[in-house]
């Protein structure tokens, strides 16, 4: 039995029947389950509401400054000095608004037209849309989804005189690999070796179950640390997706300016509003306990899934280390994913996403992928409804 505040009656069903867009509750017909974008189904923490209401009492919502609020900027960069082991000044954050919009433009400010990216495969697609908003070409390093590994060699011969960027998913979506420090230092030799700044994101790194151990590119050494931009946010950790905040920590002050200037932020045509900053502080500051225990439910749901998709004829998959995301292996059901997503929602009402390039790349082919940040009564229904989908006579 998962703790307080993780069990069936904390799952705010009606509200999220209303509020959770982006292909989750709110654009599903009633009775189905969903467990597709990576969202918790969980109410915020108590502290970071409290801390919206006084802020939003007050009545007084004037402009911030365009790169953020001070208290903001320090409490970000105190986080990544504190728990992450990176170097860190508030001169070097910049308030965004969302971890997404955060990849956008620091690849606006690395990358030009016939510019080429690395990015793995598969992989979250905000990489590639990022690359391609800039006008730049994006290419894949594979990333075996039966071990979750890539080949630093092959990562290097990837490498031309057009390559200006390097991509790093940590933890990665949607494989959940949690990389090591030996696996960090082959990718930060490469980046080190040719110059190659790096889009770094670690939006899932709060997210980990031991033995995994997170470890920041930017922790291993200046010299690395001088090519990464790290992004981060609170959508997966702290449930903050629809208060659209996030930041970037920039190499140095001078990285930062350029970054400001090519966000617009200074415009306020983009920035992360005030109260959403106010509600990170929160959960930077206020919210270790209330994380502590929701990682703990997710590493119990976690290991619930996996022993029920185990056990369905055709269906292999890796236990993530990192996540809260599931990447199971179908191809062996010899049907398109695509084809059994729309048959699991349409006759066993569950939801999931398919393995499909405009989502992950050509690399996902074959999967599926499913979320488990939800309660236990509303997890092994949604199992068993995807179970019974994926052993049906076809």
């Amino acid at each position: 039995m998962s703790g307080p505040g993780f069990l069936d009656e904390d799952v705010p069903m009606a509200l999220l029947r209303q509020r959770a867009f982006n292909l989750r509750w709110a654009t599903l017909p009633p009775g189905v389950i969903a467990l597709t974008a990576a969202d918790p189904d969980f109410a915020a923490a108590p502290p970071i509401r409290d801390a919206l209401a006084e802020y939003a009492r007050s009545g007084v919502y004037p402009y911030g400054p365009p790169e953020g609020l001070p208290s903001f900027r320090e409490a970000c960069a105190r986080f990544q000095r504190e728990r992450r082991g990176v170097p860190a000044e508030a001169a070097q954050i910049l308030a965004v608004d969302s971890a997404a919009a955060g990849m956008l433009h620091v690849a606006r400010t690395l990358l030009q037209p016939g510019d080429e990216a690395i990015i793995f495969d598969p992989v979250d697609f905000l990489f590639a849309a990022s690359v391609e908003a800039a006008g730049a070409t994006v290419v894949r390093l594979p990333v075996d989804p039966r071990t979750g590994t890539f080949d630093p060699d092959r990562l290097a011969a990837l490498v031309t005189p057009r390559t200006r960027l390097l991509c790093l998913c940590n933890p990665h979506n949607p494989l959940g690999r949690v990389w090591r420090r030996e696996e960090l230092e082959a990718f930060a030799d490469v980046a080190v070796r040719h110059g190659l700044p790096v889009l770094n994101d670690e939006i899932w790194s709060d997210i980990v179950y031991e033995p995994a151990r997170f470890v920041s590119l930017a922790s291993l050494g200046p010299a690395v640390a001088r090519l990464t931009w790290t992004v981060s946010g609170f959508s997966k950790s702290h449930g903050l997706a629809g208060l659209r905040v996030g930041f970037v920590h920039a190499p140095d002050a001078a990285g930062l300016e350029r970054l400001a200037e090519r966000s617009l932020c200074r415009t306020t045509m983009t920035g992360a509003s005030t109260l959403s900053q106010v509600a990170a502080m929160a959960a930077m500051e206020h919210c270790a306990d209330h994380l502590a225990a929701f990682v703990a439910h997710l590493r119990r749901m976690r290991d619930l899934a996996v022993e029920q998709l185990s056990q369905v004829p055709g269906v292999s998959l890796r236990a993530p280390e990192g996540t809260f995301v599931l990447f199971p292996d179908v191809s062996a059901l010899g049907v398109p994913a695509e084809v059994l997503v729309e048959r699991l929602l349409t006759q066993y009402r569950v939801a999931v996403v398919p393995g499909a390039p405009r989502w992950f790349g050509p690399g996902a082919a074959g999967h599926l992928r499913l979320v488990f940040s939800t309660s236990e009564g509303i997890l092994r229904e949604g199992l068993a409804r995807l179970a019974a989908g994926l052993t049906a006579p076809r």
